[in-house]
C-alpha cells in the first residue's frame, strides 16, 4: 500500500499578459437549438431567401460562421432546393452556396483515458508485484501512444486559454483541476468495473495541507522520494493516526514563468496520470515508444486499488493540491481509502472525508 514516486518533468510554453474580465446584461433571447455550423463557399456575399422562397433583402458573408436550425427544401420558381435556416428571422440559404463546419467538442470535459486490450486487472496485480507480462508491457506502451491528450491541443475552451498562476490557485480553478484530474482517474477505474472515487472536503483539506508541508520544507517531486515526515504530519493533524505514506500519489513539471494557460494545466495533469496508469518511468512524451521505461506500476495499483491485499476493489476519497519549489511544481494526487476512513485504529480522531 506504501506509494513511491514517479519524476514527471514536462518542459511548458508559457503565455504572459493581462487578463480580464467584463460583465455585460443582455436582453433574454430565445432562439431555435441549433443543429449545426455553416460557413459560405466561394469569397463573395450570399443573397438569403424567405420561407417562401422569395428573395430577401439580406445576405450571407463569408466573414462568419452561422448556426442552423432546421434544413428543408424550398420552392424557388417550379425548382425545389436544398436550403438551410439560419438565424430568427425565417432566412434560409441554399445549400449549394454553404458548406458545413464539423462539430468540435470541448476536449477538456471529454478528456478520458482509454485502457487497451489486454490491460487488465489480473494482469495489472502482476505487473504490480513486480512480474508485468510482455503482453501488459504492449498493452500500457499503446495506452501510452492512444490516449494523446496530453500531446495534442485542439479545440480549447475559453476558460482553458485563461492563464493561471499554478502556485496561487484560486478556489474555483483549484477545483477545477480537482475535478478534471478524478474525471480522468474514474474513467479508467470504470472499464476495470471499480467503483468511482470519491471528491471529498475533508481529502482536499489534507491535500492542502500536505502541498504546504512540502513547500515549507523546500521538498518537491525531484527529491527522489515521498516526503514522507510531513505527508504523516499532515495525516495526524487531520485525525489520521498513519505512520507512513498511504495517501499520496505524485507527479510534476518545470516551467520557467510563474503563469500558464488552464488548458496546459490540465494536460499536465493528464500526462501525469497517464504515466501511473501504464507504468512509464520517462520524462516526457518523446521517450513514451522506448519499452525499457515501462517498469513501474505502484501507481497504478493505488489508482485501481489493486495491490493483492484483502481491500482490493475498494474506492478512496480524493484531493488534489500543487506545491512549488523553485522553479519544479509538484502535484499531489491524495486519496484515503475507504477502510481507512472507517477504520477505529487508522481514523482516530473522526477524520471527515
Amino acid at each position: 500500500m506504501r506509494k513511491k514516486m514517479m519524476v514527471t518533468l514536462l518542459t511548458s510554453v508559457c503565455l504572459m499578459g493581462p487578463v480580464s474580465m467584463l460583465t455585460q446584461t443582455h436582453p433574454q433571447v430565445v432562439q431555435a437549438a441549433s443543429k449545426g455550423k455553416l460557413r459560405i463557399k466561394g469569397n463573395k456575399k450570399v443573397r438569403l431567401y424567405t420561407n417562401r422562397g422569395k428573395k430577401s433583402k439580406y445576405y450571407a458573408y463569408t466573414s462568419r460562421t452561422y448556426s442552423y436550425s432546421a434544413k428543408n427544401y424550398l420552392k424557388i420558381g417550379k425548382k425545389k432546393h436544398l436550403a438551410y435556416k439560419i438565424g430568427n428571422n425565417s432566412h434560409w440559404i441554399l445549400a449549394k452556396n454553404a458548406k458545413l463546419v464539423k462539430k468540435t467538442v470541448d476536449r477538456y470535459s471529454q478528456a478520458v483515458i482509454k485502457l487497451p486490450s489486454g490491460y487488465t486487472r489480473s494482469a495489472l496485480l502482476e505487473a504490480y508485484k513486480g512480474h508485468p507480462s510482455e503482453e501488459f508491457i504492449a498493452a500500457s506502451m499503446k495506452g501510452m501512444e492512444e490516449n494523446n491528450f496530453s500531446r495534442v491541443a485542439t479545440d480549447e475552451s475559453a476558460s482553458d486559454k485563461k492563464l493561471i498562476n499554478p502556485d496561487k490557485l484560486s478556489a474555483s480553478e483549484q477545483h477545477e483541476l480537482a475535478d478534471f484530474s478524478l474525471r480522468v482517474i474514474n474513467s479508467a477505474r470504470e472499464q476495470l468495473g471499480l467503483e468511482p472515487w470519491i471528491y471529498s472536503t475533508g481529502t482536499q483539506e489534507l491535500a492542502d495541507d500536505i502541498a504546504k508541508e512540502y513547500e515549507e520544507h523546500g521538498r518537491s517531486i525531484k527529491d527522489q522520494g515521498h516526503y514522507v515526515e510531513g505527508i504523516v504530519k499532515a495525516c495526524q493533524k487531520h485525525g489520521l493516526e498513519l505512520d507512513d505514506n498511504y495517501v499520496e500519489d505524485m507527479a510534476g513539471f518545470t516551467i520557467n514563468k510563474t503563469t500558464m494557460p488552464m488548458g496546459e494545466m490540465k494536460r499536465n495533469v493528464y500526462f501525469g496520470l497517464k504515466q501511473m496508469v501504464f507504468g512509464f518511468a520517462g520524462s516526457g512524451e518523446d521517450e513514451r515508444k522506448n519499452k525499457s521505461l515501462y517498469r513501474e506500476w505502484e501507481h497504478a495499483g493505488d489508482l485501481f486499488n489493486t495491490q493483492g491485499s484483502s481491500h482490493d476493489g475498494d474506492h478512496n476519497y480524493y484531493g488534489f493540491s500543487i506545491s512549488k519549489t523553485g522553479k519544479i511544481y509538484s502535484m499531489h494526487f491524495i486519496s484515503v481509502p475507504t477502510f481507512i476512513v472507517e477504520s477505529e485504529k487508522y481514523n482516530t480522531n473522526y477524520f471527515r472525508p
